[in-house]
């Protein structure tokens, strides 16, 4: 959403934290004096703050001379049925007189039906750690991959989605007074323009930025964002200064989007039918674990009868035996299955999805 706001100047507590981590915050109070301050810089963090990195800063803040405000980044982006989002986060400069340079590739894959998430980070340059990461959520469960290391699934937790960690609009700045200046039609989508610099960003007398930002005519939501900020160590701290360049794009608004999970990767949640004095259950990613009162046999006709109807095809005869039964069974590129168990306590079932 969109909002107008005459220029003026506000008291602000900014929370500087070195944008190789974060962007600047901002924090407005009601009071607007008639002249302006040089910013005063106080050591350590606000509160019960334990970022080392952070500081505070408390003076006059000018934002932007434009009408347009957008502070949530991630705005719209809840209402679009599927979307790939990439942003090229690159940093060029010297650190102790040292030339750095790196940069990080994010690219998100979101769709709805089915609810689905993959990010990809790739990294380059002059990083302590350069393995890429795959991540990818679907069927509530959660994947991930560091470099070489193999595929892990865990379920998800409430609030701990990819798209509330991970989502890369949210490593966006919003613009407070940026200045429209035109329409065009950008990743297939008619969007107005908007251009502003570091007033836009309450960053006046803390650093030099340039930036423009694209917002969907229909809908509200970032097709395109650029922005490049140059400071020095007041702005990056640890004896840094140089240009940290955010250069976002979101493509196939509303397009088919296939998110296919790498081979290695371990079977989602189980989705099997249970007997109805299902006990002692367990449902991790790739395994669904219950006991029941039911006997081995009955288990065992159970399932040989329920999984064809939902898409499995045995890949063999079942093998039954007076304590244990197995059986296995395929769909796609997945195989089920299932192992039956009896003894004194009951019959214990497992299933496996590989």
């Amino acid at each position: 959403m969109t909002h107008l706001i005459s220029r003026r100047w506000t008291k602000v507590l900014l929370i500087l934290i070195p944008l190789f981590l974060s962007s600047a915050c901002l924090t407005l109070t009601g009071s607007s004096p008639s002249q302006t301050q040089a910013p005063e810089v106080t050591g350590g963090p606000p509160g019960d703050s334990q970022d080392p990195g952070m500081v505070i800063v408390e003076g006059e803040v000018a934002f932007g001379p434009g009408s347009f405000i957008f502070p949530d980044t991630k705005a719209g982006l809840s209402d679009l049925t599927s979307y790939e989002a990439t942003l090229i986060l690159s940093f060029d400069g010297t650190r102790n007189a040292k030339t750095v340079q790196w940069s990080k590739t994010y690219v998100l894959l979101t769709t709805k039906d089915p609810e689905a998430r993959q990010l990809s980070i790739e990294k380059a340059g002059d990083l302590s750690d350069l393995a890429a990461v795959f991540m990818a959520e679907m069927d509530g469960t959660g994947y991930e991959r560091q470099g070489e290391n193999v595929c892990t699934a865990t379920e998800i937790e409430p609030g701990n989605s990819l798209g509330e960690r991970l989502e890369p609009a949210g490593f966006l700045t919003g613009v407070h007074g940026a200045e429209e200046t035109g329409q065009d039609t950008v990743n297939g989508v008619a969007a107005n323009r908007y251009t502003f610099d570091e007033r836009a960003l309450g960053q006046l007398g803390i650093a030099k930025s340039t930036g423009e930002i694209w917002v969907a005519s229909d809908g509200g939501y970032i097709v395109s964002y650029r922005l490049a900020t140059e400071g020095n160590a007041d702005y990056f701290g640890e004896a840094t200064e140089g240009t940290i360049t955010w250069d976002y794009e979101l493509t196939d608004a509303n397009q088919p989007i296939a998110i296919l999970l790498p081979k290695d990767c371990p079977g989602g949640l189980v989705d099997a039918p249970l007997f109805t004095d299902a006990a002692d259950m367990v449902n991790l990613p790739g395994l669904l674990r219950y006991t029941s009162l039911t006997s081995l046999a009955e288990a065992a006709a159970f399932y040989q009868q329920q999984l064809p109807a939902l898409g499995w095809q045995p890949t063999a005869d079942p093998v039954i035996g007076e304590t244990t039964a197995l059986l296995d069974f395929t769909q796609a590129d997945q195989l089920l299955s299932v192992i039956i168990t009896t003894g004194d306590m009951g019959t214990t079932i497992h299933i496996f999805i590989f």
